[in-house]
């Protein structure tokens, strides 16, 4: 009877540990991916959009694997946790980054007159925004030089 019970309890010893790994496995398949991309994020955070659009996936991907950490399905919060800190963090420095070019892209959009393309260059912070005149007013400077190449 003993050797029954030990076979038994043999048989189920390496069921048991066969289901946890499963779910750690899980957890950590979501929460490894969510990291990495928070490291992404926050490696191109310096080129603004990189940092803006990898951060926002960071942070749903380590909400999706926080949630799988609560509902039971997935073991471990740290690194969720940190994909998560991390992804915010990127996303900061992204949008430090491009506040420029978002302030002045909205502060265009709610212009109550449209400029010329003169107004435009003028206002024109930076070598970016000067290109967002160009292409905004490409027809007016085709027209105003017209044997000249596109810029």
């Amino acid at each position: 009877m003993t050797s029954t019970s030990a076979s038994e309890s043999g048989s189920a010893s390496p069921a048991d540990p066969e289901e946890p790994e499963d779910r750690a496995a899980g957890a950590t398949g979501a929460a490894t991916f969510a990291l990495v991309v928070a490291v992404m994020a926050l490696v191109s955070s310096w080129t603004g959009w990189g940092g803006l659009v990898l951060g926002l996936v960071a942070l749903v991907a380590a909400l999706v694997a926080l949630m799988r950490v609560r509902s039971g399905r997935a073991v471990g919060r740290a690194k969720p946790v940190a994909a998560l800190v991390v992804g915010l963090v990127a996303l900061g420095i992204g949008t430090a980054v491009e506040w420029p070019t978002l302030e002045s892209a909205v502060t265009y959009l709610h212009a109550s007159q449209a400029r010329t393309l003169d107004e435009c260059m003028r206002q024109a912070i930076n070598e970016k925004e000067q290109h967002v005149c160009k292409s905004q007013h490409l027809d007016e400077y085709r027209a105003r030089f017209p044997g000249r190449l596109d810029p």
